[in-house]
């Protein structure tokens, strides 16, 4: 798994990158599909804003927080990719269902 950070009208400390990329090493533990994940860092006035993309095999997934500070921040942003990849998941395992057992048979009255 790739991790990339860009960093827009701020330098990217050491201590930013090592907490993305301890934040970011949890991933692995819901897929071993998961190709790249692509943190991008800004400053918008007082506002820390962080954007995450992350390609996994058969989906991308995207999420942005703002928050006064630049860790919580990335807190958020992890936590909503994380909701989004363990639904992605759910979704994944859930049975088919075929057209037959979607509209059960009506029984007719007789009289």
């Amino acid at each position: 798994m790739e991790i990339i950070i860009h960093a827009r009208h701020l330098d990217a400390t050491e201590a930013i990158k090592n907490y993305i990329n301890k934040k970011a090493s949890k991933f692995a533990k819901y897929s071993t599909k998961i190709n790249k994940i692509q943190f991008t860092l800004k400053i918008e006035g007082t506002n820390n804003i962080v954007e995450t993309i992350c390609s996994a095999a058969k989906a991308t997934f995207v999420a942005e927080a703002t928050d006064a500070d630049m860790y919580a921040a990335i807190d958020l942003v992890v936590h909503k990719l994380e909701k989004q990849i363990v639904k992605q998941k759910e979704k994944l395992k859930q049975p088919r269902r075929s057209k037959k057992e979607e509209a059960p048979p009506e029984e007719e009255d007789e009289e």
